[in-house]
């Protein structure tokens, strides 16, 4: 628990160097250098620091891992080359040498480098074998190589190993190997790079025939490659004896001529450092240093402390009758080595500002980052501000502890060494530290004093006993010995467990509810703080049932509660009582419950608190709205709370998980979906709690489908696909079967898009409904209100032509070309469902001889954004027409189509579809659903139009269905009875049935009649009878007719706009025919 047990006081675990000094790679460069044989380290670091090898991500060089042909053949490669970030590796990769290194192999390259260099040679004369573990001999004979040897094959051939071995031995690269080493089993990582690294340091040779042997060249390999140097006669920082590998910058005539290390102008491949005789971090006699290292009388060594100035050097002897004398403080370190001793004390230090970098328009640094630190370098909380800076930002936070070393202004002093100066960007001049490192973060732990000592240098703390530092500086305790009070303070460690420093406790500060339980009788709670950390603690009180008025229960104590019903606080019998459970299950209601000001009692426990004595110091509000621009936290009733640069957000995820943020990290939420906390602890919030949420949801305007593939989240009705929107690799979710089959029937093509945008829809983000782009709908169907006004264009390609950040496109069908800005553009191409990213200027490449069609979305100042180039759209505006009707047949005569009825059927059905992918059906001028299915009567017809997919071509057609012996002509005309003109010319048709005479209307006009005639061709009867319309005829049936006299009807009886339907009967059978009245009279 973070208040009654040790914890770290910080997450970050950092040992890096703050100030300009050289890296010391030495002997903890690799976190495994326990696993190094005798000898090898410092052939894996140098190599490692010149490139030729690496180790892995984890810091690690798992030197006893065996490596096989290809690895050793990269090695031989950068040794060789010294193209150690192989920028020209490329150039050898298509050679094609050996049987088993493919182009696409990762190590095509160097394996074909090294055998045209004749480095290496097969298993065969066709085959390389370069997953072949490597034996120590094929390393030897591969470097020596490259060094120059074997001109004459002597390393191939019976005994070849032998050759290679007496060639090694010769030159000294088996001089430190270890005696068990046998060079013809599978070589290790650590073997190589010894081999290696001593293969560089000898002579290149070159063979001269007429001596038969060969000649020395006067410089190594490493010399040559990486003016390699070595200078074993340096230290580092502190005064530890050290041999620094490095690249000579000093040259006399092209040649390397070795100045001794200088970091100001040597690029350093590694610093090993000498491992100390002996080691201590507590003060020791001297006479015990003397029996650790061996010394039977007395032997002088120089020191340095907290540098190797002239001040902080010294001198110790080494006694071995020194019974008394001490060398070394409590947590200093000390190292003794061969003819010096290092100690460097190490100091607590808190970070007290930060202050980032910055980088003006042209890249260039404009003012260099700096870190303030007080360091607490005396006795009772004297402290020192000292700065580091640096080009880059530093990681810390303001009010970290941290623990350092650095150098002091002598041997004897406390106090920092610094130098005023000036920093890049600045105005005022700071007291920089000459050298300071940052050993790690200081870890505290939270406990009170049980037993008071005077004049001991150290403290008991909850009955455990810890040493003090030397540099124990920082004590906050103020010197409380005689007050039998337990007061808990935060005891600070050094890196060897020694009380470094004590600080009051900090009583206050906001967390989040994660999560309580009943355990050990009290109540458990895991709180997450702003931070993101979580800790356990035990809760005294707890404050709920909060509105956006207040809280209701205020310090509840919680209470036991097993009955297997789910807690709560339980107001209406005991307002001060909180029920919790032993099972979590019970405890749901609790989860993630609110933020709090955590109060920390004496004992440990905590008050979680919102609020006190009746100062509200949480508050709450529902569907609130975020604005960070604004830097503000709104809901129906306007802003409610402010927040800024500094304040921490919590953020529940839903899933149990909780992430922590700062206002330029938060995620963009949606408006009005957030339940929120915030501190009321000033002008702006310092802590923020967003309980629920809805992050907004991306969308887009212009969606190209790139895949065929989908899949559906099991046990919903949720589909998932892999997109490209607006130039971005997207993936999509819908619940709209209609739009996943649409996206997947269409790979190549580009849509508009609608989302789902009401954050209370379950489905909000999703995508709603999808629409082709073609040439008529370029720019139909942008969602209204969009902030993107971008247009779109489709054009069928016949011809492409790129120019200077242009591109021109003339269109197949019009023969227009057009021409767009490319600077910005993004280029996607999808054709035979391969999805290629391509440059502009690769696009003629790419569309030639193919017919695509193109799509090219502009951004808001008419310069192309996006170029998809896809599947053309299709100009098929064909016709599907048939006929469910028993024995009907179907025939097309050019644009129209005939259904003809058997016989005597008066009525059938048509079936009518487009044949072109995506073509769109049009009846009444209104599109219709395909395959659009009506019932028709003979006689009768309806037009359809079809839209080929690519919105210009259409086409109009006819469907007319016909009967076999379903009308007859009836009437010979209809004249006006008066003048005996003709009102209808005839013949006129009647047909067998009401709908089908409905379906063909005969329009009579009764001008100036008085009385209409009709003369019939032979008929038995006729009968006649008004109707409103046809509607009304249909629906009356055949019932009611009234004979007509004369076949005559008065003009009285014909109303305008009527329907008069007659009657006839003749020797064939019945038949009607419909007039549609038009009655200037009447």
């Amino acid at each position: 628990m973070r208040n009654l047990k040790k914890v770290l006081s910080l997450v970050l675990c950092v040992a890096m160097l703050l100030s300009v000094m050289v890296m010391g790679t030495g002997a903890a460069s690799f976190t495994d250098q326990d696993e190094f044989s005798d000898n090898y380290a410092e052939a894996a670091e140098v190599l490692t620091g010149m490139g030729i090898i690496q180790g892995y991500d984890d810091g690690s060089f798992l030197p006893q891992r065996n490596i096989n042909r290809a690895q050793v053949a990269t090695m031989i490669y950068r040794a060789a080359t010294g193209d150690v970030t192989d920028s020209k590796i490329s150039q050898f990769v298509g050679e094609d040498l050996f049987d088993d290194v493919n182009a696409d192999d990762w190590f095509a390259g160097y394996v074909n480098y090294c055998g045209n260099a004749e480095y290496i040679k097969g298993f065969t004369p066709d085959t390389f074998g370069p997953y072949k573990q490597v034996t120590g001999y094929q390393v030897l004979a591969m470097i020596l190589r490259a060094v120059g040897y074997d001109e004459n094959d002597e390393y191939t051939g019976d005994q070849w190993t032998l050759r290679v071995a007496a060639t090694a031995r010769e030159q000294g690269l088996l001089d430190n190997l270890n005696p068990d080493t046998n060079l013809a089993e599978p070589a290790t990582r650590e073997l190589v790079a010894q081999l290696i690294f001593e293969a560089i340091q000898i002579d290149t040779v070159h063979y001269v025939p007429a001596e038969g042997d060969y000649v020395e060249e006067g410089s190594s390999l490493g010399e040559q490659v990486f003016d390699l140097a070595v200078d074993t006669d340096t230290t580092d920082a502190w005064g530890r004896p050290a041999t620094v590998w490095y690249a000579e910058s000093n040259h006399v005539n092209g040649i390397v001529e070795n100045n001794g290390y200088q970091s100001s102008m040597d690029d350093l491949f590694a610093n090993i450092e000498e491992t100390p005789l002996a080691t201590y971090t507590t003060a020791v006699k001297v006479c015990d240093v003397a029996d650790d290292l061996g010394i039977a009388g007395k032997q002088d060594f120089t020191t340095y402390t907290n540098g190797k100035a002239a001040a902080n050097t010294d001198e110790v002897t080494i006694n071995a009758n020194a019974t008394t004398a001490t060398i070394g403080e409590q947590g200093r370190l000390t190292e003794v080595y061969e003819d010096c001793v290092v100690m460097i004390d190490t100091f607590l230090a808190q970070v007290t500002d930060v202050v980032s970098s910055e980088i003006d328009g042209n890249g260039h640094l404009d003012r260099q980052a700096l870190l303030e630190l007080e360091v607490y370098n005396a006795y009772r909380n004297q402290s020192e501000t000292v700065y580091l800076t640096q080009d880059t930002d530093y990681t810390y936070a303001e009010g970290d502890m941290l623990l350092v070393n650095a150098y002091t202004d002598n041997a004897n002093s406390y106090s920092i060494a610094v130098t005023k100066q000036s920093v890049e960007g600045y105005v005022n001049q700071y007291n920089v530290a000459n050298h300071l490192e940052v050993a790690q973060a200081a870890e505290s732990f939270v406990g009170a004093q049980t037993e008071d000592w005077v004049n001991a240098h150290k403290h008991v703390i909850d009955g455990e006993e810890y040493m003090d530092a030397f540099r124990f500086s920082l004590d906050e305790t103020n010197n409380n010995v005689d007050n039998d009070e337990t007061i808990n303070y935060n005891w600070w460690l050094d890196q060897y467990g020694n009380i470094i420093g004590v600080t009051a406790m900090e009583r206050t500060g906001y967390a989040v509810l994660k999560d309580i339980i009943w355990t050990s009788g009290q109540a458990e709670a895991t709180l997450v703080y702003m931070d993101g950390s979580e800790d356990t603690v035990i809760v005294d009180t707890i404050d709920g049932l909060y509105t956006t008025t207040g809280w209701t229960a205020v310090d509840a104590v919680p209470v036991l509660r097993d009955d297997g019903l789910n807690n709560n606080f339980n107001t209406a019998t005991n307002p001060d009582r909180i029920q919790v459970s032993s099972d979590a299950t019970n405890n749901t209601e609790y989860l993630g419950y609110a933020l709090y000001q955590v109060y920390t009692n004496d004992d440990g426990t905590v008050k979680l608190e919102g609020q006190r004595n009746n100062d509200q110091l949480i508050d709450y509000t529902t569907q609130a709205t975020i604005n960070v621009n604004r830097s503000t936290i709104s809901d129906s009733t306007g802003v409610v709370a402010r927040f800024d640069g500094s304040t921490q957000f919590i953020v529940n995820n839903g899933d149990g998980t909780y992430s922590a943020y700062t206002r330029d990290t938060l995620p963009t939420f949606a408006d009005d979906s957030l339940e929120v906390f915030w501190s009321l602890d000033g002008t702006y919030a310092s802590s923020v709690y967003i309980k629920d949420s809805t992050l907004l949801a991306e969308d887009g305007i212009h969606l190209f489908t790139t895949t065929d593939s989908n899949y559906r989240i099991v046990g919903t009705d949720t589909y998932v696909m892999d997109v490209i929107v607006d130039g971005v690799e997207r993936t999509i979710r819908t619940t709209d079967k209609s739009v996943i089959n649409t996206l997947q029937n269409n790979e190549g093509k580009l849509f508009h898009i609608d989302w789902v945008d009401n954050v209370t829809d379950p489905d909000y983000g999703y995508v709603e409904h999808v629409y082709l782009v073609n040439e008529y709908h370029d720019n139909d169907n942008i969602p209204t209100g969009s902030s993107n006004n971008c247009t779109c264009n489709y054009t069928f390609a016949k011809n492409v032509e790129t120019g200077d950040r242009t591109i021109t496109i003339t269109d197949r069908n019009s023969n227009t070309a057009e021409t767009w800005n490319t600077t910005n553009a993004t280029t996607i191409v999808n054709l035979d469902g391969t999805t290629v990213n391509y440059s502009i200027e690769n696009i003629e490449e790419a569309v030639e001889n193919l017919e695509v069609g193109i799509w090219v979305v502009e951004d808001e100042n008419g310069a192309a954004a996006q170029i998809y180039i896809g599947t053309r759209l299709s100009t098929d505006a064909g016709l599907n027409v048939t006929s469910t009707t028993e024995d009907a047949k179907v025939s097309q005569d050019g644009n129209t189509y005939t259904v003809t009825l058997p016989e005597d059927v008066t009525s059938g059905n048509i079936t009518v579809s487009a044949t072109g992918k995506n073509a769109v059906l049009l009846t009444d001028g209104q599109p219709v659903a395909q395959p659009f299915t009506e019932s028709k009567a003979a006689g009768s017809q309806r037009s359809f139009t079809v839209w080929a997919e690519d919105g210009v071509t259409n086409v109009t057609y006819t469907v007319e269905v016909v009967g076999t012996n379903n009308w007859a002509d009836i009437f010979q005309n209809v004249t006006n009875k008066n003048d005996d003109t003709e009102l209808v010319t005839g013949p006129v048709r009647g047909y067998k049935t009401v709908e089908m005479a409905c379906a063909n209307v005969v329009d009579l006009n009764t001008g100036s009649a008085t009385t209409v005639h009709f003369n019939t061709y032979p008929a038995n009867s006729i009968e006649w009878r008004v109707f409103t319309d046809t509607a009304d005829a249909i629906g009356a049936g055949v019932e009611n007719y009234v004979g007509m006299t004369n076949n005559d009807i008065g003009e009285t009886s014909l109303l305008n706009g009527n329907i008069l339907m007659v009657e006839v009967g003749t020797s064939e059978g019945t038949f009607y025919t419909a007039f549609a009245i038009t009655n200037p009279v009447n």
